[in-house]
């Protein structure tokens, strides 16, 4: 025989799960704008009565049938798999966007691909260009004190365009290593935080009783928003533990152990490369793919030419520097063996005018330039007899009408080849090679990150589609709870109909 009042309990456990599925319905309404907040559900299970499977307890279970609903909990519709793709790909996103970005700015600071104001472009190609443009009047009137200084003025001009593309590239990897510092902080706070909210969930878990699939979605909303967060910086992967807290891998590496935190370390070498590491272990940190491992290897990145274990085989900083040293050299062996200064009686050369040395600051702040030190894209200057004297370019003196070396000295410029270690050719063939590599680097980095963002687009767009308030159903939802609840209520009616039958008129 069924219990009295076994259909009003039904009723009621009914009003009271529509009650609850209309409050998580409003908040779920009322935070369609929140960043970061997960669509809340609630998930019901029929009430059964549990007893042994005998024949003899059958008439018992069928008495006891018909107990109304139960709430397991207010549950989140996430996708793990969504989300474990999403924070791949958002690492790969961090990666070629900050590639992109430095090639970008050493693009900017070679100032090859400008035109300028005039169509020639202020790179060394426009450089040389002019220099070639200056010898070639000067040799029309080799003896000529005017056009001697137009060309000592090319030389100084091509001087100090190399510094000046030196200096840039510093200022890019200073600015580079200024931002790869900062972003190593950010996601050191960032685990902090992630620590800190696994040891107030697992709380939570304690306190409130919640399970593995239902816990305080509002904390779990926060811990998500971080990951999602520090996933552009480096490879991201999670372990889900039973207490509710969560393990957090960075490029393989546990950064986030329960409550436990590790931490990057930045550290600038003494040779101008860059390291960075786990505080914890000493791992390197700088591996695998996100916007660390960018930052690192492009900054590190000297080609094929690496010279120390911190340095990688990127095209990078590193590299371009090499290049211009490389140009700055070149060109100044080339100029410093052109022009004789004494020659035998026979008229072949004993020794050379020097127009480019190494310029080298002296304690007061001025600079003093060596001509028998190694010449660098950071240091070259026009000798100091140059300098002093524009006349220093006439040959013998003045009053020599001979132009030969002059015209020697613009066919080097010009036609001849020479060895820049990977490559062999004019300085302009030289200047095109390595523009044209940085071109590429940059079209192919620039499309990956294109490529890379549109996926990953998707990817948020189908997260999104999961995770995300819709209104259209969530009003969907607001109707057929409400319904629901007014069934329940209705039942309650007659159930009340049905208990006055047995109450009042049964016995009469």
């Amino acid at each position: 025989m069924r219990p009295t009042f076994l259909g009003f309990e039904a009723s009621k456990t009914a009003l009271f799960a529509s009650q609850k599925a209309l409050d998580i319905t409003g908040n779920n309404l009322s935070n369609i704008s929140s960043e970061g907040y997960t669509r809340q559900r609630v998930d019901q299970i029929s009430v059964g009565y549990q007893d042994y499977a005998t024949r003899g307890n059958m008439g018992v279970r069928v008495a006891l049938a018909g107990q109304g609903t139960e709430i397991l909990g207010i549950g989140q519709t996430r996708d793990k798999q969504l989300d474990n793709a999403f924070r791949l790909q958002n690492s790969e996103i961090g990666e070629t966007s900050q590639r992109s970005a430095i090639y970008s700015d050493i693009e900017n600071a070679l100032q090859e691909f400008d035109i300028g104001s005039d169509g020639n472009g202020y790179g060394l190609r426009n450089a040389v260009s002019n220099l070639y443009n200056s010898l070639q009047n000067f040799s029309m009137d080799a003896s000529s004190p005017t056009y001697a200084a137009v060309t000592a003025d090319a030389f100084d001009k091509l001087a100090s365009s190399i510094n000046d593309m030196y200096s840039n590239l510093e200022d890019v990897a200073e600015k580079y290593k200024s931002s790869l510092s900062d972003d190593c902080s950010a996601v050191n706070v960032s685990l902090e935080k992630i620590a800190g909210l696994n040891k107030d969930i697992r709380e939570a878990m304690v306190a409130n009783q919640y399970t593995q699939e239902y816990g305080p979605n509002e904390l779990l909303d926060q811990r998500n928003a971080l990951i999602d967060k520090i996933s552009s910086y480096a490879e991201t992967s999670l372990k889900f533990n039973s207490d509710g807290t969560v393990d957090v891998s960075l490029g393989g590496h546990t950064a986030v152990s329960g409550e436990n935190a590790d931490a990057l370390n930045y550290v600038e070498n003494t040779d101008g490369t860059v390291d960075v590491y786990w505080k914890n272990s000493g791992e390197n940190a700088g591996a695998g793919t996100g916007k660390i491992a960018a930052a690192v290897d492009v900054l590190n990145g000297r080609g094929t030419g690496v010279q120390s274990p911190t340095e990688s085989t990127d095209k990078g900083v590193l590299y371009y520097m090499d290049k211009l040293n490389k140009f700055a050299s070149t060109i100044a062996d080339v100029c410093n063996s052109t022009i004789p200064e004494t020659v035998d009686a026979n008229g072949n050369p004993l020794t050379y005018k020097k127009l480019f040395g190494a310029a080298v600051a002296d304690k007061d702040g001025t600079y003093d330039v060596y001509n028998d030190m190694l010449i660098t894209a950071d240091n070259i200057s026009v000798s100091n007899e140059l300098d002093n004297n524009a006349n220093y370019l006439l040959f013998n003196g003045g009053g020599n009408s001979d132009n030969t070396y002059l015209l020697n000295l613009t066919a080097k410029l010009s036609k001849s080849s020479f060895d820049f270690g990977e490559f062999k050719g004019t300085f302009e063939d030289y200047i095109t090679d390595y523009s044209t590599g940085l071109g590429k680097d940059i079209s192919y980095n620039s499309e990956k990150n294109a490529a890379a963002v549109i996926v990953g687009k998707s990817l948020d767009a189908s997260r999104d589609s999961v995770i995300g308030v819709s209104e259209t159903e969530e009003t969907t939802n607001m109707l057929s709870y409400n319904r629901a609840f007014q069934a329940a209520s209705r039942m309650m009616t007659v159930m009340d109909d049905l208990l006055n039958v047995i109450i009042n008129q049964m016995a009469v």
